[in-house]
């Protein structure tokens, strides 16, 4: 049995100011990121990880800076990088791209899960990716404990799969900075144990 430690990033300055990051922007913590990577690892430091892994993104490895520090070495893996949203990405999220990503929200919804903004990728296309990540980590650990650091768009689309709710159910799921999920995979299959728990910051 294998627990799936599964945690966004913390805030960044991109968060904060509500500009599209994406894969394409490799932004740094805020001071409000960095505490809630602090508060994180206070919080569960007692648990002993078999491994940690974080996608390609410097704010993933940012999060994860303390257990580093504690002694964990830190595995990347880029197939757990954020979803690449092309045009989107380093632009503010004002109302008319606000309005862009309601209707490609909605279009996702119905189930044309092959669509993705200009440039960018399709929630097929990230799953297809992360997904090779994830097997990757269940390959090397059959069992045990993993924590992992990736991001907000890749996490809806990995529990909207795993939980076997489908792509097109991703928004069901809440992805608050340094809010962790933990799935455990067995021989039959995966169940969750918590969404978006936020304990650590309260």
């Amino acid at each position: 049995m294998l627990d799936l430690y599964l945690i966004r990033h913390g805030e960044t300055d991109y968060n904060r100011l509500r500009i599209v990051q994406g894969g394409g922007v490799d932004s740094d913590l805020n001071e409000t990121g960095i505490q809630q990577g602090v508060k994180f690892y206070q919080h569960y430091q007692h648990i002993q990880f078999d491994a940690i892994y974080a996608s390609g993104l410097k704010r993933t490895h940012q999060t994860l800076a303390p257990f580093v520090q504690a002694g964990y070495s830190l595995k990347i893996l880029p197939e757990l990088n954020e979803m690449g949203w092309g045009e989107l990405e380093g632009q503010p999220f004002d109302e008319i791209r606000h309005q862009a990503f309601l209707e490609m929200n909605e279009v996702w919804e119905q189930g044309n899960l092959d669509i993705a903004f200009p440039g960018g990728e399709s929630p097929k296309g990230v799953w297809a990716r992360a997904s090779e990540g994830l097997n990757i980590i269940k390959n090397s650990h059959p069992s045990g404990k993993v924590l992992v650091c990736t991001h907000g768009r890749t996490l809806r689309i990995v529990l909207s799969m795993l939980t076997g709710k489908g792509l097109n159910r991703m928004n069901d799921f809440p992805h608050d900075n340094t809010g962790l999920n933990i799935i455990t995979v067995t021989e039959q299959g995966y169940s969750v144990q918590k969404i978006n728990s936020l304990d650590h910051l309260n």
